[in-house]
């Protein structure tokens, strides 16, 4: 998830080329949370935090991340704010369309297999 974070804003620096990042903090903790953000001159914000919940065999277990990004196009400056864990990636904000009513009509995994 970091990735496409990461991803999202290395594209919108890439398109300003003149952009610097003015200011980076990032803390990782002894039981595996995270908190890292960043800014960039040309008006980009993000924030994330995170932390490690291990599962019963090697190799498994959760992630819960949460995190906030925001940037301006256009003069409007365009914010979401995120959660992903076990169920996936959960974007919120005022410019995307509202798909939390989308789980309950489909309903469950198990009923298609």
């Amino acid at each position: 998830m970091k990735i496409v974070l990461l991803f999202c804003a290395v594209v919108l620096v890439v398109a300003d080329k003149e952009a610097k990042i003015v200011n980076y903090q990032s803390n990782i903790e002894e039981d595996g949370s995270y908190k890292t953000e960043y800014e960039t001159t040309n008006g980009i914000k993000a924030q994330e935090d995170g932390i490690s919940y291990p599962g019963n065999v090697p190799e498994s277990g959760n992630y819960v991340r949460s995190g906030s990004y925001s940037y301006e196009w256009e003069g409007v400056t365009y914010t979401v704010t995120w959660t992903a864990d076990e169920n996936g990636f959960h974007p919120v904000g005022d410019h995307l369309p509202d798909f939390s009513f989308t789980r309950e009509h489909i309903g469950g995994i198990d009923e298609f297999q």
